[in-house]
């Protein structure tokens, strides 16, 4: 390793170590202390940097998890949430900016120091930018945006039911997050854009390799989202809005994200995704 990568690496298990989200983790069945590798992450404004391509992030993952394997003598499972998700489950998008990370189980600290050490040791081996590429900012996010602990452990029951596998190796498991949290999520932001807040609403088609990824709300992704949840799990019936509203309240979306997300299914796939509360199929105007 360089002198400048081990710099780089020494700095970021200093921020580890004294990362706020130990204490916060102990209030938490996911895990002791969750996987933070910079002190950007912990506080949850880890800049944007280089995008991952898929092919460099699978060839990441699978030395991550074969060191796992090989230092733990354990198969380590966890939940994935974020941009992530439409590069190695949906594969609309060529590149992603990190892997967040949810627990589904404590770590010891022999096993962090483990997880650490080979994602650190990875960004290195191939090239990555960000030595915290594998973090636990959807966590964080989680936190800051004032979900319950209840809600949290429903995430990761929910996810672990879902069994849609994104990654896996020999030492490691990756799981999509319930599917319906990512949508909510993303209409809750949907709609903080909608009324003025910051960011922006995306229709484009993102994540091509060496794009800045992740920023703002990307309307094809969640179509993504949407398509998945009607053909797979609701076998072609369209997505009704107590579906979404039934779990993780604190994530409140306004009506017009619905309608406009409703529209924008609609220009992709020719057919009507979602219904409102009545169960009437939305339209064009919305109606």
């Amino acid at each position: 390793m360089s002198s400048t990568a081990s710099s780089s690496a020494a700095a970021a298990r200093r921020s580890y170590t004294r990362s706020p989200l130990s204490a916060i983790s102990r209030r938490s069945i996911h895990t002791s202390t969750p996987v933070s590798l910079s002190a950007a992450v912990a506080t949850g404004h880890a800049a944007a940097r280089g995008a991952i391509d898929t092919p460099t992030l699978t060839t990441a993952l699978t030395y991550v998890s074969r060191r796992l394997l090989q230092k733990t003598k354990e198969h380590h499972t966890f939940i994935v949430t974020g941009d992530v998700l439409f590069s190695l489950f949906f594969r609309n998008k060529a590149a992603t900016r990190a892997v967040e990370l949810v627990h589904t189980a404590a770590l010891t600290d022999k096993h962090k120091e483990v997880l650490v050490a080979a994602v650190l040791r990875a960004a290195d081996k191939y090239g990555i930018e960000r030595v915290d590429w594998v973090n636990n900012a959807g966590e964080v996010e989680m936190r800051d945006l004032g979900i319950r602990r209840e809600d949290m452990e429903e995430l990761v029951v929910r996810s672990l039911a879902q069994k849609e596998i994104m990654f896996s190796g020999d030492g490691m498991t990756l799981l999509a997050a319930d599917f319906r949290y990512e949508l909510r999520l993303m209409l809750h932001k949907l709609s903080r854009e909608l009324e003025g807040g910051e960011g922006r609403v995306s229709r484009c088609r993102s994540g091509e390799a060496g794009e800045d990824v992740g920023e703002g709300v990307g309307m094809e992704d969640m179509v993504e989202l949407v398509r998945r949840l009607v053909a797979v799990e609701g076998k072609g019936r369209s997505l009704r809005r107590a579906e979404i509203e039934g779990r993780y309240g604190a994530l409140v979306f306004s009506d017009s994200a619905w309608m406009a997300l409703g529209r924008e299914y609609e220009k992709h796939f020719g057919e009507k995704g979602l219904m409102d509360e009545v169960g009437e199929p939305l339209g064009e105007d919305g109606e």
